[in-house]
């Protein structure tokens, strides 16, 4: 805007950018037009039309009790950073920053850490109850287990035959782990020994194993039966490091009907 002259033609004095001039009831704009200032419930709010949020839109500061502490915030402003009014170069500058040692924030920008991740909830084995289906059965399914008997009708009954020895590992309401334990009054079986990828190698699955096998000794069994298909290496190699050895025997199996 160009400056007013005087009737000798001589150019008047710009305006002071540091005055505010009332446009109207509660509201004043700086002299350099930079900085509007509006009465709230809260008190003087100022907006930066040079600097912006993070939205992009034009920074607000306050609120202020009195119009002298809004004009010394303004004050503060025009001796800060040069303004970044671009969204886009503001997220430039904050990756910059954040690859450096020392981060200064924009003037009037807030700071802000982000929340920790919150811990997950601790892994607790227990017996088998009602509901534990649904989830043990997504449990074989990550794992590739899938054999006649993971039916709820058939988990409950394997539960009440041997009471204490259907174990299941909960992380939240997740089934992360399993194992199996039957005695038939000469030998013990362990069946379905199993975790979530993401529990491997934990000693979760060791866990489970030495509390079946407990189970098993204290109602009097002498030698325990596990069943490792062909080709898995893995589970071969998991069981010998627990103790057990291949026997030199065959499986054979038929389903009954009915």
């Amino acid at each position: 805007m160009p400056a007013r002259s005087t009737k000798a033609g001589t150019p008047a004095t710009p305006p002071d950018p540091t005055k505010l001039k009332r446009e109207s009831a509660g509201r004043y704009v700086s002299g350099d037009g930079r900085f509007s200032v509006e009465q709230s419930s809260g008190g003087w709010m100022v907006s930066d039309a040079e600097q912006s949020n993070e939205l992009g839109l034009p920074l607000v500061r306050g609120p202020f009790a009195t119009l002298d502490e809004a004009r010394a915030a303004m004050t503060v402003a025009r001796r800060g950073p040069a303004p970044i009014s671009s969204l886009t170069d503001r997220i430039a500058a904050r990756r910059a920053g954040a690859r450096s040692t020392a981060t200064r924030a924009p003037a009037g920008a807030a700071v802000t850490t982000p929340p920790p991740r919150p811990e997950p909830p601790p892994i607790v084995v227990r017996e088998y109850r009602s509901g534990d289906g649904p989830p043990l059965r997504a449990l074989w399914d990550a794992v590739g287990f899938r054999s006649l008997g993971d039916d709820d009708a058939s988990l409950r009954a394997l539960a009440q035959r041997n009471p204490g020895m259907l174990l299941v590992a909960v992380r939240g309401t997740q089934a992360v782990g399993s194992a199996m334990g039957g005695w038939d009054g000469r030998r013990g079986w362990i069946y379905h020994v199993a975790t979530m990828p993401d529990e491997r190698r934990s000693g979760l699955a060791t866990r489970l194993v030495r509390q079946i096998e407990a189970r098993l000794e204290a109602l009097g069994c002498k030698k325990v039966n596990v069943i490792v298909r062909d080709g898995n290496a893995d589970g071969a190699a998991f069981w010998e490091a627990l103790g057990y050895s291949q026997a030199p025997a065959r499986q054979f199996g038929r389903e009954l009907s009915g």
